[in-house]
């Protein structure tokens, strides 16, 4: 009977979703649903609910993508852009390249994919556009970019999966920094050879001072990226007190 009336809520709550009810209430629903059918104490969910929630390393999810929005809201993201151009642009694809790179800057900071698909898109999409680029293989490299957002450190997904499964986090940040790494460049090879196939894409010389001036004006995306870098690197390392 249980079993009958557990199936039923579930096709009950499943109607819910499909006719649009927000994720997190058809979740509540069948919770409380089945809790009432095996007689669990409705007292319970609202304990395991607080405990789970009032871990503050949750906090770090809101407060990363806060820092994306105030990197972006500064222009600073336009920044380290300007800075990935100046240093890739005299290469064929250089532009597109540069995008990679700059998904990747802005992924150690926001911690979040669709964030930064979303401000480098936004930033790079118009402008290898407008530079000799065709228009589906702009949108797919920056898409392409942003994926980078979940493995670079301070990666979003890393930070619920240490949470949920009781790791470290540092560790895992740690284990996705030079894959992450390994990442951008891969795609940024296969820019180049795409670009130098099809003649995409147009070529500036490489001025050493135009970089460092570029790099200047992105001080601050540098020195958000190394106080993130920075909170988890050394934390693999600490010594631990041996036991007596």
């Amino acid at each position: 009977m249980d079993g009958l009336l557990i199936t039923l809520i579930s096709l009950a709550v499943t109607a819910l979703f499909i006719v649009g009810v927000p994720i997190f209430l058809v979740i509540s629903l069948w919770v409380v649903g089945v809790s009432l059918v095996i007689d669990f104490t409705l007292a319970n969910v609202g304990v395991t609910l607080y405990e789970g929630l009032s871990f503050y390393g949750l906090l770090a999810l809101p407060l990363f993508i806060l820092t994306g929005d105030l990197i972006n809201a500064a222009g600073i993201a336009k920044r380290l852009s300007d800075f990935a151009y100046a240093c890739l642009g005299w290469l064929r694809g250089g532009l597109g390249m540069a995008s990679l790179g700059a998904c990747g800057m802005f992924a150690a900071i926001s911690g979040s994919n669709s964030a930064t698909t979303a401000t480098i898109g936004g930033i790079m999409h118009p402008e290898m556009t407008k530079g000799n680029y065709e228009t589906k293989f702009a949108a797919a490299t920056v898409a392409a970019g942003g994926t980078v957002g979940i493995i670079i450190p301070p990666s979003i997904i890393f930070i619920v999966y240490g949470f949920m499964m009781n790791l470290p986090i540092g560790d895992l940040f740690m284990a996705g920094l030079i894959p992450g790494i390994l990442m951008v460049i891969a795609m940024q090879l296969v820019c180049y050879w795409i670009c130098k196939k099809n003649g995409w894409g147009n070529i500036q010389s490489f001025q050493v001072k135009r970089a460092a001036k570029a790099g200047m004006r992105a001080w601050l995306g540098f020195l958000a990226i190394g106080i993130v870098l920075w909170g988890f690197i050394p934390v693999p390392f600490r010594r631990r007190k041996r036991r007596v």
